[in-house]
């Protein structure tokens, strides 16, 4: 053995590769710390997959919103403006039905959802299209603000406490809509609906509510038994009646037929209302045969019976109307039978182009 393989051996003998001390298991045990040290912890993949995968979500989120604001711009709509969006709900309730030409004060409870305060501009009833209700639907209303605090129901004029005024009323989120309605001859109409008009942030809004109770408004019927008059108004000619006879303005029959109009002038003088009589008579000057003061002095023996009103407009209702000219016609009609000659109602069209009785109209 030369000098170099000497000092080989000498440094092997100095190591745990030694032969004689050194075993097989000691060999295995020694690898497997080398091969610790030389491969990269398990738990460094695990937490670089993880970040990688918290990167996408927030990359994700960050394109989501992008593309909401976008769209919002796109829409004429700013961040404030989606913050401020809300709408209204309202209690679905439901009563009745209810007396006729009787007020009634109806709380009903009302919810905003919006981040910012609405202002309430206007509240109003509304029928199909958005229509206004008109004269023959028998509600005349009134809507006022109320506390979150109120009860929802029905109340009596003495029952109901403090309102306030809807115009311009603030709701940040709970409050109260009282409608104040005075009822006559109301049918249920699914129809109907509450129209809101308000303001958020400025902004002009309007919302649409159905509400049971609303939808359902209705009237007992009229008792009509033992009724001997000669006509019977329906719902809508009863309500135009009603309407009439508190300030006699013809603008309340607008677009009723002749007939409609002729069966009001025979109620008013079956009910011995004579103001409402005289009103309908037509206003063109040419055909006034007498005043208004000269109507009051008519003595109440020479105006007819009730039971002479029901005998002379008998079947009245079976008539049909004859135009004769652009604003004359006549309601041709048989009182005694049809093997009688007919009797004749005349009526007049007015300037505005409403249809009135002509005086002694069965002359």
């Amino acid at each position: 053995m030369n000098d170099k393989e000497k000092k080989i051996r000498s440094a092997l003998d100095k190591t745990v590769f030694h032969k004689e001390s050194f075993t097989q298991q000691d060999k295995q045990t020694v690898r497997r710390k080398i091969q610790r040290t030389q491969r990269p912890a398990r738990f460094i993949p695990a937490i670089v997959g993880t970040l990688f995968a918290a990167s996408l979500v927030f990359i994700g989120m960050f394109l989501i919103n992008d593309e909401l604001l976008n769209s919002a711009k796109q829409n004429g709509l700013s961040t404030e403006d989606l913050n401020s969006t809300g709408e209204f709900t309202i209690a679905n309730l439901s009563s009745g039905p209810f007396h006729s030409n009787e007020t009634y004060y109806i709380v009903l409870p009302l919810t905003w959802n919006g981040n910012s305060t609405a202002t309430i501009k206007e509240v109003e009833l509304v029928k199909v299209n958005e229509q206004s209700l008109q004269t023959t639907d028998g509600i005349s209303y009134t809507f006022y603000g109320g506390n979150a605090t109120k009860k929802s129901g029905v109340y009596a004029r003495n029952k109901i406490g403090k309102t306030f005024d809807i115009h311009d009323f603030v709701i940040e989120d709970e409050s109260s809509l009282i409608l104040k309605a005075l009822l006559t001859n109301v049918v249920p109409d699914k129809t109907r609906a509450i129209k809101i008009r308000y303001s958020v942030n400025g902004e002009e809004k309007e919302q649409l509510l159905a509400a049971g109770i609303i939808q359902g408004l209705e009237t007992f019927a009229e008792d009509t038994s033992n009724d001997q008059a000669a006509v019977k108004l329906n719902t809508a000619e009863q309500n135009v009646y009603t309407a009439f006879e508190e300030d006699l303005d013809t603008q309340h029959l607008v677009g009723l037929s002749p007939m409609s109009v002729a069966k009001l002038y025979i109620h008013a003088s079956y009910s011995g209302n004579y103001e409402a009589v005289y009103a309908l008579y037509t206003d063109r000057k040419e055909y006034i045969q007498w005043s208004k003061e000269e109507d009051q002095a008519i003595p109440e023996t020479d105006r007819g019976t009730a039971e002479q009103l029901a005998q002379e407009f008998q079947d009245f209702e079976q008539g049909r109307f004859l135009q004769t000219s652009k604003i004359e016609g006549y309601i041709e009609y048989y009182p005694t039978g049809k093997n009688e000659p007919p009797a004749g109602f005349q009526l007049i069209k007015n300037e505005d182009g409403i249809w009135q009785v002509a005086f002694m109209p069965t002359q």
